[in-house]
């Protein structure tokens, strides 16, 4: 866990105009979809098990993880947590998905997160936002409807930091969409069909954080913001960790998507050869040696993958990042990571189809 506060990257977030701006909704009044129970008249009345059945009933899902909300409250009361938090961290460049609308409808993020934490059990609550952003035109207060902001600092990635101060165990982290629909569920009682996504990227016209209907294309998105210029790349997710999708017309807007990023950029040059000079080593912040990772990954060598310890790699794009080879190190390690924990059991021993995956694996490569 030393590692988290020594390495890592610090990032330009390029948050701006899209951070600022109104919050937009490109959703349909059709799309709206009434859940089984009846909106709450008097939310005092509420007790956890009701403001867990609401979640269910509203199928909302956590944008963070994509895990149902409902599961992630049942959890931290089982395990008594001590700290809901409120994860407005956005620490990747350009997206704002979690940050602009806790500010713009502050009062049904709060809401919902004091929901959160009455479900949980009355813990303590906190609003977790990234502090290394400069040049904002958006203020942010030390506190909101008397709910504590905590400025989260150090280098990317970020997120796993708001854990640190009470411990993995006892913090719940949940984004701020979720708790946005949290609160929309138990006082309108209304499902969740609509999720926030930044819009950016220097092909589009007007950055801007929407509130887009869930299953709307990525072509639709990109035309309510404007395309300056036709893009060479189009990210689901953010820059570090997002995917570039192929066809925006097939590709939909679903309840993790985070962002939709265009640029207009020269692509990378791929057939470069690793150089061995160990910046990603450098950077990685669970200390992995991502250069003897990617060589395994490539070439399918699966007991260097389980030594070096694959899947502990948290996917943050660090070594992809600061790679002057321009290797795509980032994916291949989770790619490989993946495939170890499938063929691993609990235990750590390998379940009896591993063998014939671990070849398939090797001869795909």
């Amino acid at each position: 866990m030393a590692f988290l506060f020594s390495r890592g990257l610090i990032l330009e977030q390029y948050k701006e105009p899209a951070l600022s701006r109104d919050l937009r909704a490109f959703t349909s009044p059709s799309a709206v979809r009434s859940i089984g129970l009846p909106p709450v008249e008097d939310p005092s009345s509420l007790n956890a098990d009701t403001i867990i059945a609401y979640a269910a009933e509203a199928q909302i899902i956590d944008e963070r993880d994509g895990l149902p909300l409902e599961e992630k409250l049942r959890a931290a009361r089982l395990r008594q947590a001590t700290l809901v938090v409120a994860d407005a961290i956005d620490d990747e460049p350009y997206v704002s998905s979690q940050l602009n609308p806790l500010f713009k409808l502050s009062q049904q993020a709060v809401g919902g997160l004091r929901y959160a934490a009455q479900a949980v059990g009355e813990p303590k609550i906190r609003i977790a936002v990234y502090k290394n952003l400069a040049d904002l035109q958006l203020h942010i207060p030390n506190t909101l409807y008397d709910v504590r902001i905590q400025r989260i600092t150090g280098k990317y990635p970020v997120e796993t930091r708001a854990k640190l101060t009470e411990g993995p165990e006892q913090t719940l982290l949940i984004g701020t969409g979720a708790l946005i629909h949290l609160y929309r569920a138990i006082h309108y009682a209304v499902r969740q069909t609509t999720c926030f996504v930044t819009v950016a990227g220097n092909c589009i016209a007007n950055p801007a954080n929407l509130e887009v209907q869930i299953g709307a294309s990525f072509s639709q998105v990109l035309e309510r913001c404007g395309l300056i210029e036709d893009p060479s790349r189009i990210i689901s997710g953010g820059p570090m960790t997002g995917i570039c999708i192929t066809d925006p017309d097939e590709e939909t807007v679903g309840a993790t998507t985070r962002a939709v990023l265009a640029f207009k950029n020269d692509r990378r040059d791929r057939n470069y050869h690793c150089i061995g000079c160990g910046h990603c080593v450098r950077v990685c912040p669970q200390g992995l040696m991502p250069v003897y990772l990617y060589k395994a990954a490539v070439t399918g060598n699966v007991s260097v993958l389980r030594r070096f310890d694959a899947d502990l790699c948290l996917s943050c794009g660090t070594c992809s990042y600061v790679c002057p080879a321009k290797l795509d190190l980032s994916y291949q390690i989770r790619r490989a990571g993946s495939l170890i924990a499938a063929l691993d059991d609990p235990s750590g021993s390998p379940q009896p189809e591993a063998a014939n995956e671990e070849a398939q694996y090797a001869q795909n490569l």
